[in-house]
């Protein structure tokens, strides 16, 4: 997880692959909900896990509109 990189982008998720707020409100819209099928669904897969907690933050605050 490049954390300077995403200081400068508060919409950046993952550094490692790029993935942002849009792409992971996109995946909880299709109906993903599991940290690897919300990747899996862009064609990536979580390297680091640094981003975890944010995913399941995103996926929590999604739940509870």
């Amino acid at each position: 997880m490049d954390e300077q990189r995403k200081e400068l982008d508060p919409e950046l998720v993952c550094t490692c692959n790029d993935l942002y707020v849009d792409d992971i409100q996109d995946a909880l819209r299709l109906g993903e909900r599991e940290y690897k099928d919300i990747f899996s669904i862009h064609e990536m897969a979580p390297r680091c896990c640094g981003c975890i907690d944010h995913v399941l933050q995103l996926r929590r605050d999604w739940e509870s509109e």
